[in-house]
């Protein structure tokens, strides 16, 4: 029953985050405070843009919003089939991937950044 509570909180954080942001936007604070866009501005209108099936404006808002969909995606399916089955192996076998992949990421996130930045300047 531990596990199922687990999984079900997490569900209930992922899926309550999602409708949030699509009902509010939320305001980037990195932004606010510096005046460069962070590895995860346009985001929202990223999804948004997907969701309409835009997908072309999408990689437009951002370019880890494609990317991000689908994990955001797999991740509910696998978090609800360990719901279902009262296992708690998604979350573990997750963290050890981004054990694994910090460096990958990290470098996802750099390029996201000065792909967010430099896409206006007209060299």
């Amino acid at each position: 029953m531990k596990n199922r509570m687990k999984n079900g909180i997490i569900l209930f954080v992922l899926i309550s985050f999602l409708c949030f942001i699509a009902i509010k936007p939320v305001t980037c604070i990195f932004n606010s405070v510096t005046g460069f866009s962070c590895p995860a501005c346009g985001i929202t209108r990223s999804f948004l843009a997907i969701l309409h099936f835009d997908f072309i404006s999408s990689f437009r808002y951002n370019i880890l919003g494609i990317p991000l969909f689908v994990f955001i995606i797999v991740s509910l399916v696998f978090l609800i089939r360990d719901f279902i089955l009262n296992c708690f192996s998604y979350i573990s076998n997750l963290l050890i991937f981004f054990e694994k992949h910090y460096i990958g990421i990290l470098v996802l996130l750099i390029i996201s950044f000065f792909y967010n930045n430099l896409r206006f300047l007209n060299f």
